[in-house]
């Protein structure tokens, strides 16, 4: 089948339809217009947002933030099970204005399922979490989904658009392109080559890394990123070369977007029923995506 190539706005939320939930990466300004479009052509008791621009009430507690919406939405469930499911139980008597910035984006999370919508327009909500509170994030926006909600999320990180239950798409010169599903024809692989180090681009220099010092390779926009010590660094190599070179040092092709070392995989987990990730033993802790038909070849490869 087929990828998707949208040529606008309009014809890419007219795509809902078909994917259910849309999952972008994008920059601020391209993330602006699409909330505008949707503010603006979407019933607003129908619509839930959480923007870049969303402030809280810097004098209230979590609690009191909390309970004013919960009030306001006329929401069933009891407060302090809101609070649980969004990993809040820790700061709930914390004031507003001393939150970290995970804190704050799992507390507008936990505004806007208050607000029982059709369509959710989300801003990087998975940005600043720990993998505890992603994992019940992304529990919630498939327990939304299956009873007929959609999602718009926009993401700086193509990472976080393909862990989430719907279709990943990222913006390329005024377009939006579907990322390819996991059992799509892949490129032909070109001849091997004998690389000992991998190349990437830091300004001016050409860096040379060896594999070990990699923990993961990132396809992002018809480039990919060597991620190094938390730093991701551009390599003129095309994933499939990289594939090639890197499985003799114990890379691992877990998805069609990412490569990881399996030396520093901490543990896989299973997050959703259609949502899988691998844990890094890195100083982040990345999370990596990893295709459900993927992992019967990953355990039969390294015998786990």
């Amino acid at each position: 089948m087929d990828t998707k190539i949208y040529d606008s706005i309009p014809e890419l939320l007219e795509g809902l339809s078909d994917h259910g939930s849309i999952h972008l990466e994008c920059n601020q300004e391209v993330a602006e217009d699409i909330f505008q479009y949707i503010r603006s052509h979407w019933g607003a008791a129908d619509t839930a947002f959480l923007t870049f621009q969303d402030k809280g009430y810097e004098r209230q507690t979590v609690m009191e933030y909390i309970g004013f919406f919960h009030r306001l939405f006329g929401e069933t469930r009891a407060v302090e099970d809101i609070l649980e499911d969004f990993d809040l139980g820790d700061v709930r008597k914390a004031k507003m204005r001393s939150l970290r910035p995970g804190e704050y984006t799992k507390i507008q999370l936990a505004r806007v399922s208050m607000q029982n919508a059709k369509l959710y327009f989300l801003a990087e909500p998975l940005t600043n979490l720990n993998e505890g509170a992603m994992g019940k994030i992304l529990r919630w926006i498939e327990e939304r989904r299956e009873a007929g909600a959609q999602f718009v999320t926009i993401n700086s990180s193509l990472r976080y658009a393909l862990m989430m239950p719907g279709t990943a798409f990222y913006a390329e010169d005024g377009k939006f392109c579907e990322v390819e599903k996991d059992g799509e024809e892949s490129e032909a692989l070109e001849e091997e080559l004998e690389i000992l180090k991998i190349p990437a681009k830091s300004g001016n220099s050409t860096l040379l890394f060896e594999p070990r010092e990699i923990d993961y390779v990132e396809s992002m926009n018809k480039c990919s990123y060597l991620s190094v010590r938390g730093t991701l660094y551009q390599t003129q190599l095309p994933m499939y070369e990289l594939e090639e070179v890197l499985k003799k040092a114990g890379f691992f092709r877990c998805h069609r977007s990412y490569l990881v070392n399996i030396q520093k995989a901490e543990r896989f987990e299973k997050w959703t029923k259609n949502s899988y990730v691998l844990i890094l033993n890195n100083k982040e802790h990345s999370q990596i995506p990893l295709s459900k038909g993927r992992i019967e070849e990953m355990k039969e490869t390294f015998h786990w």
